[in-house]
C-alpha cells in the first residue's frame, strides 16, 4: 500500500508575507539605485557648466589680451588714446577700459578701414541682477574717441571687472592718456564670475603692451 505525503504551504511556493517583503526589498534597492542615478547626472552637469563657464572666461580673456596688447598711442594725436576707469557697482568693482588699437580684422578687402581700432570692454548689469561682459569695437577711428561703433556680449555670469594699469613699475588703478601722455607697459585684468550655484571665482591675468613706456621715457 503507498503511502501518500502532504506537501506543506512551503514546499507549494512563496507565502504572501515573503512576497511582500521581497517586493519592499526590491523597491528599497530601486530607489537607492535612482537616487545615486540622479546624483550623478546632477555632478555630471554642474561639471560641465563649470567647464563651459571656463571656456567662455578664457575666450573672454584671450580677446581682451590680445586687443591690449596692441593698443597705441600716438603723439599729439587726439584721435587716439587710452583710458581706464575705476569704478564699482553692488560691491564689485566695475571698471571699463577704452583704447585705440591694431587689432582690427579686415575682412572685406574694399573695405575703407585699417589695422586701427577703438576697442573698449565693459560690464552690462541688467534688471534682476544678471550681468555679462561687454566689447566694443569701432573700425574707423574718427574725431569722436570713446563713442560710437559696435557693442557685442563676450561672456556671462561676470559679477566684477577690475583693471590696473603699470606705470613706472607701479600698479595704479585708473589711467587717462591725454594726463599721463602715454599708455601703460601693461594691464591687469581681473574677472570676478558667479556661477548658478553662487559659488565665486576669480580670475586674474596681465597683458603686457609692447608699446607702453615709462612716463616721461
Amino acid at each position: 500500500m503507498a503511502v501518500r505525503t502532504r506537501k506543506t504551504d512551503t514546499e507549494n511556493g512563496f507565502t504572501l508575507m515573503e512576497v511582500l517583503i521581497a517586493i519592499a526589498i526590491l523597491a528599497i534597492v530601486l530607489s537607492t539605485v535612482y537616487e545615486s542615478f540622479v546624483m550623478t547626472r546632477k555632478a555630471i552637469g554642474k561639471t560641465e557648466a563649470s567647464i563651459e563657464e571656463l571656456r567662455g572666461v578664457r575666450a573672454a580673456y584671450s580677446r581682451m589680451m590680445q586687443d591690449v596688447s596692441m593698443a597705441f598711442l600716438v603723439k599729439d594725436n587726439d584721435r587716439t588714446f587710452f583710458k581706464g576707469t575705476d569704478e564699482s557697482s553692488e560691491g564689485y568693482p566695475n571698471d571699463s577700459i577704452d583704447f585705440t588699437a591694431y587689432s582690427n580684422r579686415i575682412r572685406n578687402k574694399d573695405a575703407k578701414e585699417s589695422d586701427q581700432a577703438e576697442v573698449g570692454y565693459y560690464m552690462k548689469r541688467g534688471n534682476e541682477g544678471g550681468s555679462v561682459l561687454m566689447k566694443r569695437i569701432k573700425r574707423r577711428i574718427d574725431e569722436n574717441p570713446g563713442y560710437g561703433g559696435d557693442s557685442f556680449e563676450i561672456t556671462e555670469d561676470i559679477v566684477g571687472l577690475n583693471f590696473r594699469y603699470l606705470d613706472n613699475d607701479a600698479w595704479v588703478d585708473s589711467w587717462d592718456s591725454t594726463v599721463n601722455k602715454n599708455i601703460p607697459q601693461a594691464v591687469e585684468i581681473t574677472i570676478i564670475v558667479k556661477d548658478s550655484s553662487g559659488t565665486e571665482r576669480t580670475f586674474k591675468s596681465i597683458a603686457e603692451i609692447p608699446l607702453g613706456k615709462k612716463s616721461g621715457g
